[in-house]
């Protein structure tokens, strides 16, 4: 007599369940670990703070855009130059700059520290030379409000 495979059992589908349910969540677990691992979703540290001086940003904004200031970015021979003009083209000279270079993918974030090379023009070695897209942010530590954002792109 021959005999065949046992007939399903309410076990086999309790063990059948919790094996899908199991390898279900573990998957899923995994993939949150390694997309908070990898980019934590803020795009600014203290995002909540930044929120609660919301007002104070946009009355620094304003008064900037009184000021009628332009911004032009370039990268050369591993720097970072900035001119800065008022609203008649002429340069702004005295500004105490400094900002950051943020990678978008990874957050690695390069510190700037500006120096004036010459009246208007402001330059910051580039301590992060890897190629890509890049964030620019700077902002000036003076009184006149002055702050702008830039995409890079180093070859």
């Amino acid at each position: 007599m021959r005999r065949f495979l046992n007939p399903l059992r309410g076990w086999h589908v309790l063990v059948m369940i919790l094996l899908f349910f199991g390898v279900t969540i573990g998957v899923n677990a995994t993939f949150i670990t390694l997309a908070l691992q990898t980019f934590p979703g803020e795009d600014v540290p203290h995002s909540y703070v930044q929120g609660l001086e919301f007002n104070e940003t946009i009355a620094r904004r304003q008064a900037q855009d009184q000021l009628g200031w332009s911004a032009r970015f370039n990268a050369v021979d591993g720097a970072l130059l900035l001119e800065v003009l008022d609203a008649e083209a002429a340069p702004v000279s005295g500004l105490n700059l400094s900002g950051e270079m943020v990678h978008p993918d990874t957050t690695q974030a390069c510190p700037l520290a500006f120096a004036e090379a010459r009246p208007g023009v402001y330059r910051a070695e580039l301590a992060c030379e890897t190629a890509g897209r890049w964030r620019v942010r700077v902002l000036n530590e003076g009184e006149a409000p002055f702050e702008v954002e830039y995409e890079l792109w180093l070859p």
